[in-house]
C-alpha cells in the first residue's frame, strides 16, 4: 500500500511549486540555489506533498523563491475549518456523552463567543 500523502505537505508543494513556476525557475535551480543544496528529485518529492521539509529548509526555499514564508505557506479553506468543527464536535460528544447535534451546538455557541 503507498505511503499517504498528508494534506498539509501536498498543499504545501503546490504553494512551492506555484512559486517556483512563476518565477520560472526549474525544481534544478531551486535545488541548488540552497544552503545546503537539495536534488531535483528532492524538491520533486516536496513539490509532490512525498517529502516534509524541515523548518530551516522552508525558510532557504521562500527566500530562494523571493517570497515571504507565509506566502508559500498552505491557506486554511472553509472545507478545512468544518471539518476540523465536525471532528472537535464529535469527540466533545464522545467525551461528555451527549448527542452530536447537541455537541455541535455548544461548539458552535462557544466559537462564536471568540
Amino acid at each position: 500500500m503507498p505511503p499517504t500523502i498528508e494534506p498539509f505537505y501536498a498543499n504545501l508543494g503546490r504553494e512551492i511549486r506555484a512559486a517556483r513556476t512563476q518565477l520560472g525557475m526549474s525544481q534544478e535551480k531551486l535545488g541548488s540555489s540552497l544552503k545546503p543544496t537539495l536534488t531535483r528529485v528532492s524538491i520533486a518529492n516536496i513539490e509532490g506533498g512525498n517529502q516534509r521539509v524541515l523548518v530551516h529548509t522552508l525558510v532557504n526555499i521562500a527566500a530562494a523563491l523571493k517570497t515571504d514564508i507565509v506566502n508559500i505557506l498552505p491557506k486554511k479553506t472553509e472545507e478545512d475549518v468544518s471539518a476540523a468543527s465536525a471532528k472537535i464536535a464529535a469527540e466533545l460528544a464522545s467525551k461528555l456523552g451527549i448527542s452530536e447535534s447537541k455537541a455541535k451546538k455548544m461548539f458552535a455557541e462557544k466559537t462564536e463567543a471568540l
